[in-house]
């Protein structure tokens, strides 16, 4: 017999889920990728001429290669070129997710909880859609507040992003498993950061932050 969950947002596209009731307790954890694409504007100093004063600004970049350096740093480790950033969230409710660095290490996928330098938070989602109880099948759009948080002082900064994002079927192995959010937010927000070496400015961020994937991974409780 299988027990409804109501579902939940788990990551800036955030999940929820669905689970069936084994004869030993599991966890359902949905597992996607983080892509974010953001800009940093600080306030360069003035420039004048004899009837002028120029107000600049400057503009920086911010990848997930330069977040995950930034957190390489403080870990004091070497992730690759190919590692990313990952949100972890367990179902039915998680409103904390786990960041985690997932990279490769002599073929092995090896995955790196940062939460405590780069966290998540998700503060509302607001569904419309449908969900097929048995066998699961869910679609509709879904409304999502979510903040990330990076917290490596004097490097900080905060972001909270909005996003209409599409509802969809999470498996795991190949069964239908949990109701999961995919899509794009568009976010800004404040905080410090490095506009030049040793230098670190009061800095406005604006950007998205895109959140893919649908794989549920089933584990035991405790794991």
């Amino acid at each position: 017999m299988r027990n409804i969950i109501q579902p939940v947002l788990i990551s800036c596209l955030l999940a929820a889920g669905i689970a069936q009731s084994t004869a030993q307790i599991t966890v359902l954890n949905v597992v996607q990728e983080l892509r974010f694409k953001l800009n940093a504007y600080y306030q360069l100093e003035d420039t004048e001429n004899s009837t002028t004063v120029f107000r600049n600004a400057g503009k920086i970049s911010i990848s997930n290669r330069d977040i995950i350096d930034l957190i390489d740093g403080v870990l004091l480790r070497s992730f690759s070129p190919d590692a990313k950033l990952m949100l972890f969230s367990r179902a039915p409710v998680d409103l904390r997710p786990k960041v985690v660095i997932r990279d490769r290490v002599e073929g092995d996928i090896v995955d790196t909880d940062v939460t405590e330098y780069f966290s998540a938070e998700v503060l509302l989602s607001v569904e419309d859609g449908k969900i097929n109880k048995d066998p699961l099948k869910a679609n509709g759009t879904s409304y999502d507040l979510i903040a990330f948080e990076l917290n490596l002082p004097p490097v900080a900064f905060r972001i909270q992003g909005f996003g209409k994002t599409k509802i969809s079927t999470g498996k795991s192995g190949g069964e239908p498993a949990a109701v999961v959010h995919t899509g794009k937010v568009n976010a800004s927000g404040n905080g410090n950061y490095s506009t030049a070496p040793l230098t670190v400015s009061p800095v406005i961020v604006t950007g998205t932050v895109e959140i893919s994937g649908t794989e549920v991974k089933v584990t035991e409780a405790g794991d």
